[in-house]
């Protein structure tokens, strides 16, 4: 019987350990700027959704889901742009630095230095599209678009703290999965694949991504939006950011206590994996371990 293609997930565990001890060696200007084209990539995915689903007013009326879907296949356009460019997002850093702090691989302080820099990275770039590469280029050009600009950033800010809380939780689920799934791939269209499944999910569910929103939120309010600054943080920055946060942990919790939690396990997975990639697959004692394609770490 032919050896499955793909990589177990005890390896894939070891492949996020190793990427967040890359992350630890990152010099301050690399993690500025990292973190900074991460912003910018993930609003370029949001702006292409806003314009597709802004200009479609007619199917937004007679077919709400219809009309998401479509908008939202464009969305995980920024993530596969930070993965393969191996940027850094604050949101996959809430699932690969808490991960490696069980393993006692990272310390406190590198997840406080990889989440402030990455955070605020993040946003730098995220309003430096929203303000420039948006509004200033009059890419929402017709009333429409503008309008339902203001419509959709109202509409994840004037909900309950709980909700945004809940849906970033969701959120982040989908963003951690995506990531460790992208690990597993070397190839690039299997690395998308894995990447876009999830995160268009993600979209069409409607939960919330801290990050993307500091483009979201912040382009309807260039058009005009009921609500101010201290609101918007309050209402969405805070418990969609802590909601990501659980998300991450949740998912990463429960790989570290699946797979994580004992590294001579995973070495002996890994060492097991070799030996079929060696053999060819013939040995049936490592039935059910593919190989491992070299070139992975670099995932973000």
């Amino acid at each position: 019987m032919a050896e499955p293609h793909g990589t177990p997930p005890r390896v894939l565990a070891r492949l996020v350990t190793q990427a967040a001890l890359a992350k630890t060696h990152l010099s301050y200007p690399d993690y500025i700027i990292k973190s900074f084209l991460g912003g910018v990539f993930i609003s370029l995915g949001a702006l292409t959704d806003l314009v597709i689903l802004s200009g479609s007013p007619v199917l937004r009326e007679s077919n709400p889901s219809l009309a998401a879907m479509i908008a939202a296949f464009t969305f995980p356009t920024g993530f596969v742009l930070i993965i393969l460019t191996n940027v850094e997002l604050c949101t996959s850093n809430m699932f690969v630095m808490p991960f490696t702090i069980l393993q006692r691989k990272t310390t406190v302080w590198d997840l406080v230095k990889n989440w402030v820099i990455s955070y605020l990275g993040n946003l730098c770039g995220c309003l430096f599209v929203a303000g420039f590469l948006a509004w200033w280029t009059n890419t929402l050009s017709t009333p429409a678009q503008q309008a339902y600009a203001v419509t959709q950033a109202e509409g994840r800010v004037n909900v309950g703290w709980s909700v945004n809380f809940l849906r970033g939780v969701g959120c982040n689920i989908f963003v951690a999965l995506a990531m460790f799934l992208a690990l597993g791939r070397n190839d690039y269209v299997s690395k998308i694949y894995s990447i876009w499944v999830p995160i268009w999910a993600f979209v069409i569910l409607g939960y919330q991504h801290s990050i993307a929103n500091f483009f979201q939120v912040p382009v309807g309010m260039f058009y005009g939006t009921d609500f101010g600054v201290g609101r918007y943080i309050y209402q969405s920055v805070i418990p969609v950011t802590l909601g990501n946060i659980v998300g991450a942990g949740l998912f990463g919790v429960g790989l570290w206590w699946l797979y994580g939690r004992e590294e001579e396990v995973v070495r002996e997975a890994e060492k097991r994996v070799k030996d079929v990639e060696r053999d060819g697959g013939e040995s049936g004692s490592s039935s059910g371990n593919g190989s491992v394609p070299p070139g992975r770490l670099g995932v973000t």
